[in-house]
């Protein structure tokens, strides 16, 4: 009996040895599995994506007259009342009142200033935020796009919106929703060995005063005034038209605060009208914007075609026929559409 149970007791264990080496001489995983899964150079660059486009231009001559108009507001010494003043006054019917309030203004505006806190506390601040935020969608441009290409790398790029980055908001806005036409333009995409991808030489006329109406209304202005979605509606929220009124007759003492309070809402209208005015005279020169596209082209699953566009960078120039300005700091990315 001993004998017979030590012999089980070595078979036993001579199976547990035997099976412990089959499992320590199984093979490794294999490396081309884990390879499958990281992003390999794509052989074809065929696909539809939906790309983001990040412009830094410098702002067109077309539109310096522009924000030369807000900067008036707030650089003279009585201004912004004098600048506000200055507009009310010029709404007021030819006469004897308008003529007397006309060599009064240099006067009455050093007057309102000190009384600016009860009248428009937040005018000077309003007027700069509308100043600044003009000024940055005037300079910095995202734009939405597709990217269609074909086997061939014959290509259409169609920008179909923007997206208006001011302070810590941004706000997208399709081209279709807002009366806008999408702007298309052929190009061909080549792709190399290595997958870095060419978009070949295109140009395309740019709104570039119908984006910055479309972003002064929607993106700048809601910053200012949350219920504005025009200039005259923020600017009006800024003053207290009933009181101001009351203070220029008592100080003009000629005229009634009814007269000089519809005059300063009339004086906010023209402001309004005078920026818009500028805004659509910079279409009247039109703009072109002529640009080549390098990436990196990744094909993430493995299966030949393209996914996404890494780091991609546009170079080329902006302006007129008369002026163009190069473009030197503009970049997109891009993803296949879903």
């Amino acid at each position: 009996m001993s004998c017979s149970h030590h012999v089980r007791c070595r078979s036993v264990l001579l199976i547990i040895l035997a099976l412990l080496a089959c499992c320590s001489s199984a093979p490794p995983e294999s490396p081309a599995q884990d390879a499958a899964l990281l992003p390999t150079v794509p052989a074809s660059p065929s696909g539809r994506f939906t790309v983001v486009s990040t412009l830094d231009i410098d702002v067109p001559p077309p539109a310096d007259p522009l924000l030369a108009t807000l900067t008036a507001a707030t650089d003279g010494p009585d201004d912004p009342t004098r600048y506000l003043l200055d507009r009310m006054i010029a709404t007021l019917p030819d006469g004897t009142v308008k003529t007397i309030a006309i060599h009064a203004a240099p006067y009455v505006a050093g007057y309102l200033n000190e009384r600016l806190a009860d009248i428009a506390p937040r005018l000077v601040a309003g007027i700069n935020a509308i100043a600044q935020g003009l000024s940055r969608i005037a300079t910095h441009a995202v734009t939405i796009e597709t990217l269609q290409i074909d086997d061939s790398g014959a290509a259409v790029r169609t920008i179909t919106g923007a997206r208006f980055e001011v302070g810590t908001t941004a706000t997208t806005i399709r081209f279709a929703d807002s009366g806008l036409a999408d702007i298309v333009v052929g190009t061909h995409v080549f792709l190399d060995l290595t997958g870095h991808i060419t978009i070949g030489d295109h140009a395309h006329n740019l709104p570039y005063g119908a984006l910055l109406r479309l972003g002064l209304d929607q993106a700048v202005l809601p910053g200012v005034e949350p219920a504005a979605r025009d200039l005259a509606t923020a600017l009006g929220a800024l003053v207290d038209c009933d009181a101001l009124g009351t203070l220029v007759a008592g100080r003009i003492g000629l005229g009634s605060p009814a007269l000089y309070r519809t005059a300063c809402q009339a004086g906010m209208a023209a402001i309004a009208s005078e920026i818009y005015t500028r805004i659509a005279a910079i279409d009247d020169t039109p703009l072109v914007i002529a640009v080549t596209g390098s990436a990196d082209g990744v094909d993430l699953d493995g299966d030949g075609t393209m996914d996404e566009l890494r780091a991609g960078r546009w170079s080329g120039s902006l302006g007129s026929a008369a002026s163009r300005a190069p473009i030197d700091a503009a970049r997109f990315i891009g993803a296949k559409a879903p």
